[in-house]
């Protein structure tokens, strides 16, 4: 036992399958606030970014007119911060994870770079420092404050892991949508203002929650539930039986030999690349309409659909299984793709709308339920390090998307764009239905002890209470063999 402050009794407890849970603090004796508010400006800062990514697609038409850049410089502009700010993730969570309790360094590091990027984009137009102050850097402030974000939302709300962080990263989506309105009224004398603007509030938000954003100590569990009913009881978990815990612990490298790492990697490479080319297709054609609205709409509606998708399917998950939602949503942003390719071969705007919305809910949601299934499958040790690995696919895909974009220029390439697009979804949706958690099949259900859940202290009801649901557990188990 150990002592923690004057009242609070802090252990270290045991489940069924060996995770160990610190009990007995609360959020308020650790920070002084509330672990919602946490989650807040967690959400508030993803919020903030997203303009990067969606922001930035509704402000190519007038970019594009006022630099006078062609719609491949601005592929290039949005392609080389997509490989930034994915790329940095894995080094972002390593940062993470050798902080003590601040979360000020990468969030104030990453409010710099992202105020730097946007006033670079307000003042300048020219290729190589638009690449340098608005890709290179603001990819990785972005990328850092995402990485941290979703980060801290694993570790304050370990109960209900996926679920929180569909939420924080829903800002990333719904929170571009403010900006994508103003930039579709974005003139050419105004949008030095306004970026110098949007800087100076990212800094100010992202700033202000990386100084009261603290992250709880190492395997944190909230004094209010128990962990070790919680790990085996389908009445506190509700993800029970479709989101069996890991047998053991995997080590980034022991993730990666198991085969099923790398294959996760690659569904996110795929999603990626379907909606980047999204995006970008969106881009060109609000360039090539006048005026741009229906473009700036299909962007708007794929922003918010996005952060929706990520927010529902996340809570699905706990019915469904996170591979069985994955699956879904991957396969609904495949089809999305050929009812674009219908859409815009037909000229139909409205129809455009509602498939780049459908495209954004399917290829959204997949970021937050491969956050949980990397707990679930590889364990709690290096959760954190193998989640930054997988979020790296998608500096991949999402270059190759912007490539597949440049096809769309032209009706047959809109063709080959799409209609790859499409199968590429679709192939998403059948790799994911052939994961499986490593060892699961080989190997039974760890050694579920009850005597090892009992406390002494524990009342009669209590260890009825764990015996059945240990025996739920064993019946979940085998019905997963």
């Amino acid at each position: 036992m150990a002592e923690s402050g004057r009242s609070t009794r802090v252990r270290v407890v045991r489940d069924a399958y060996g995770r160990s849970y610190r009990v007995g603090e609360t959020d308020s004796v650790l920070v002084g606030l509330s672990r919602a508010w946490i989650i807040r400006m967690a959400w508030a800062s993803m919020a903030a970014i997203g303009l990067f990514q969606y922001g930035f697609a509704a402000a190519v038409p007038t970019l594009t007119r006022g630099y006078g850049w062609s719609l491949t410089d601005a592929f290039w502009v949005l392609g080389v911060w997509v490989v930034f700010q994915a790329g940095v993730s894995a080094l972002a969570m390593w940062l993470y994870q050798r902080l003590r309790r601040s979360l000020a360094v990468p969030m104030l590091l990453g409010a710099v770079l992202c105020t730097v990027a946007l006033l670079t984009l307000a003042h300048t137009g020219r290729p190589a420092p638009v690449l340098l102050g608005y890709s290179m850097l603001g990819g990785i402030g972005c990328g850092l404050v995402y990485a941290t974000c979703v980060a801290a939302a694993v570790e304050w709300f370990p109960e209900r892991t996926t679920t929180i962080v569909g939420l924080v990263s829903s800002g990333f989506g719904c929170g571009a949508l403010p900006f994508v309105v103003v930039a579709y009224g974005l003139g050419v004398d105004s949008h030095t203002a306004i970026l110098s603007i949007a800087g100076v509030a990212v800094f100010v938000v992202v700033g202000v929650s990386g100084l009261l954003m603290r992250k709880p100590p190492r395997n944190w569990w909230p004094s209010h539930v128990d962990p070790q009913l919680w790990s085996v009881d389908q009445r506190l978990n509700r993800s029970l039986p479709n989101n069996v815990p890991s047998l053991e612990p995997y080590s980034v490298r022991a993730a990666f030999r198991s085969g099923t790492l790398p294959m996760m990697v690659v569904v996110v490479v795929l999603g990626a690349a379907v909606a980047l080319l999204d995006i970008g297709y969106l881009a060109a054609f609000a360039v090539s309409r006048t005026p741009s609205l229906v473009g700036a709409a299909a962007i708007g509606v794929l922003a918010v659909m996005t952060g929706f998708g990520r927010a529902v399917a996340s809570v699905l998950s706990d019915r469904l299984g996170r591979r069985g939602t994955l699956r879904l949503a991957m396969a609904v942003g495949g089809v999305a793709q050929f009812g674009l390719l219908v859409a815009v071969h037909g000229r139909y705007s409205a129809a455009v709308i509602v498939f780049a919305g459908l495209a954004g809910a399917g290829t959204g949601a997949g970021y937050p339920l491969l956050v949980g299934m990397v707990r679930e499958w590889f364990g709690e040790d290096a959760k954190l390090s193998n989640y930054g690995l997988v979020y790296t696919g998608k500096a991949i895909g999402g270059a190759a998307g912007l490539g597949l974009a440049r096809l769309t220029w032209t009706t047959t390439g809109a063709t080959v764009a799409f209609a790859v697009a499409g199968c590429l979804g679709l192939f998403g949706a059948a790799l994911t239905a052939r994961m499986s958690q490593p060892g699961r099949r080989a190997t039974p259900l760890p050694r579920l002890r009850i005597d090892s859940l009992r406390r002494k202290d524990m009342p009669p009801a209590q260890q009825v209470l764990i015996q059945q649901a240990v025996a739920d557990a064993e019946g979940y188990s085998m019905r997963l063999q």
